[in-house]
């Protein structure tokens, strides 16, 4: 497809953009500078961006924006007609040439070329051209082999100079920044790095308190020959959090028992994966030691540790797993998280997860159907990224759009809250989904348009005012007073405040025309005021309606107390959201600004926590309506 002079035609063209790291010359915003300088020379209108940010290239594995971008191009209704990418690395390292050519030959069978807008050879099917490209797949992939290797090298060789090489961190151990000298500079904290490539980690023990905790471990496994599970319980019991403050789980006992940091040691090499390939466990000879510190238990301890988890061991499998749980399930009848955590002869629910990504699946693998349960966060840490992703992209596809209202009326997402904290935002989560990101003042258009839509607009103080009602009772105050100002519509208190009026009408001047009152210029305003101010009728000063009222807040407090109250009968239990979509009250955030917070407004209103539940509040059994006793 080629762009036309003549014509004066831009073909439409989505973008994808993809680094491997934060640090390298291929940033998505030098990718974006490139590939629009070439779009403005051949003809090409960019109307779409797909972007992978610190996604490796070697396979599919964790690209959404390239499987969206493909779902797209061969999808009838697409807004594209090519594609352009900066060169074929960023098109993808594939380690298999062909798959790259592969998803390419897709897009072009659809009618979407894809173009490669910083490389010399042209964008046409010519024998030149397809021997050019197939070398330059060849030549990526072969890029990140060498590289896998060089970076393999390096870090066996740190390892056997006793230097952290990543990898998450046991319980009770600390990473600690040191120079070149192995001077300690300070310890890192959970998600911080070393800015300095000259400087590195190692491992040193970390609180007593935790390491007291490590060898309670080890006491009750080896000497009370306890279980995980029963472990895990007593430490649970006992309150005792794990690394990063989360309870110390299944998991996270077992490495305990298993590490070699106990006895202080610290071994590398153990399991390899190369270019995203199944870890494989190396022979015993290739594995990197270093004795970093004192040990944290006895040796003699530790082995008999090693020597018992060796005897209860099992080599889990998707098969083994179903039949585990096909098991358990006949037992108990249902299945739960702690009832797989108990089972003794079963593997622990992170194992499950492990392997089929999510207990759901687990369930569907088995032909298990649990009882519905609306999921609000609690339980996020088996949401993965794209069951998240799934759920916002199901949103758009019926609703158009976006919000924290459908992600919390969504059964197949959790809460907005959730989403918000494990992406940080939530165009965030948008933006990684592949999704449109619309700006906040878009959202707030949409939400008074569908407030506007529901009549919520025609209500002021829980009355419904129609716009010649409220003309109407502006010219009895206009006939009344002989002027109409802001401040004597505020003081009026039959009808509803200058403020509203803007609302309804847009300005003052347009109620003032809609009613049939003369609309006076500024000048005329001016000079009106002055004469009254000389004949002794100063003007009308704004007041508050009620001793309780804050200026500029035209709600009444017991008016909304009333209204919490009788949205909390109806409903039988209250939040924002429900205060959101009651026309009578005003917005949460408006009961917020009055009374300081939710919790304090419910409490005025007679509304408690309910019992068994943290973040609910309505009213007790005895209270609410007979209907519902």
């Amino acid at each position: 497809m080629m762009y036309r002079p003549e014509s004066h035609e831009l073909i439409r063209a989505a973008q994808y953009l993809r680094m491997s790291s934060d640090v390298q010359r291929y940033s998505t915003e030098n990718q974006q500078n490139a590939i629009a300088e070439y779009a403005q020379r051949h003809g090409y209108k960019i109307v779409a961006s797909y972007r992978d940010a610190g996604k490796s290239g070697l396979s599919l594995k964790g690209r959404d924006a390239l499987r969206q971008l493909l779902s797209d191009a061969l999808s009838a209704q697409r807004l594209f007609d090519a594609i352009l990418v900066l060169d074929v690395s960023r098109w993808g390292r594939f380690q298999n040439p062909d798959q790259a050519g592969h998803y390419e030959f897709l897009c072009r069978e659809a009618g979407v070329p894809v173009i490669y807008c910083g490389e010399p050879f042209d964008n046409d099917v010519v024998p030149a051209t397809t021997i050019v490209k197939h070398l330059k797949r060849v030549m990526a992939g072969e890029y990140s082999r060498e590289l896998s290797a060089k970076v393999c090298r390096a870090h066996h060789q740190q390892a056997l100079l006793g230097f952290r090489q990543g990898g998450s961190l046991t319980y009770g151990f600390r990473r600690l920044l040191v120079d070149p000298s192995r001077v300690p500079r300070q310890i890192l904290n959970a998600g911080e790095r070393k800015a300095l490539s000259s400087d590195k980690v190692v491992i040193v023990p970390g609180p007593p308190e935790e390491l007291a905790v490590i060898r309670r471990i080890f006491r009750l496994f080896v000497q009370q020959q306890l279980s995980i599970a029963e472990i895990t319980r007593r430490l649970s019991k006992k309150g005792i959090p794990g690394y990063g403050g989360k309870p110390l789980g299944h998991q996270a006992v077992r490495h305990i028992l298993s590490c070699g940091l106990c006895i202080g040691q610290m071994t590398y090499c153990v399991t390899t994966s190369r270019l995203q390939g199944p870890a494989k466990k190396n022979p015993e000879e290739l594995w990197a030691r270093f004795t970093a510190f004192e040990p944290v238990v006895s040796i003699r301890q530790f082995r008999r540790a090693q020597h018992r988890l060796a005897q209860s061991r099992v080599r889990w499998d998707k098969p083994s797993i179903a039949a585990s749980l096909r098991t358990l399930l006949a037992e108990k009848g249902r299945l739960t998280q702690i009832l797989i955590n108990e089972s003794e002869s079963g593997p622990c629910h992170e194992t499950v997860v492990n392997h089929f990504g999510s207990l759901d699946a687990a369930y569907s693998a088995i032909g298990y159907v649990p009882e519905f349960k609306r999921q609000f966060g609690m339980n996020g840490k088996f949401w993965s990224e794209k069951a998240l992703f799934a759920g916002l992209r199901k949103i758009q596809a019926a609703n158009g759009f976006v919000s924290n209202r459908l992600i919390d009326s969504c059964a197949d997402l959790p809460s907005a809250a959730f989403v918000r904290r494990r992406f940080g935002t939530l165009s965030e989560a948008i933006g990684q989904a592949g999704l449109p990101v619309v700006s906040h003042g878009e959202t707030q258009k949409r939400a008074w348009k569908r407030r506007r839509a529901a009549g919520c607009d025609e209500i002021y103080q829980g009355v419904r005012w129609t716009k010649e009602e409220l003309a109407l009772a502006l010219r009895k105050l206009h006939k009344k007073v002989g002027y109409l100002t802001a401040n004597v519509i505020n003081r009026n208190e039959a009808a509803p405040s200058s403020d509203y009026y803007c609302k309804r009408f847009g300005s003052l001047d347009d109620a003032r025309r809609f009613a049939g009152i003369p609309v006076l210029t500024h000048s005329q305003r001016m000079l009106a005021a002055l004469k009254r101010k000389r004949d002794g009728k100063t003007t009308v000063e704004r007041r508050r309606r009620h001793p309780d009222q804050r200026i500029g807040l035209h709600y009444r407090s017991d008016d909304i107390l009333m209204g919490l109250n009788n949205l909390v009968r109806e409903k039988g239990v209250i939040s924002a959201r429900l205060i959101n979509a009651d026309p009578a009250l005003p917005s949460a955030d408006c009961v917020i600004k009055h009374f300081g917070s939710l919790r304090e407004a419910y409490r005025l209103a007679g509304i408690f926590p309910l019992e068994g539940k943290l973040v609910r509040f309505g009213l007790p059994l005895r209270i609410l309506p007979e209907k519902r006793s």
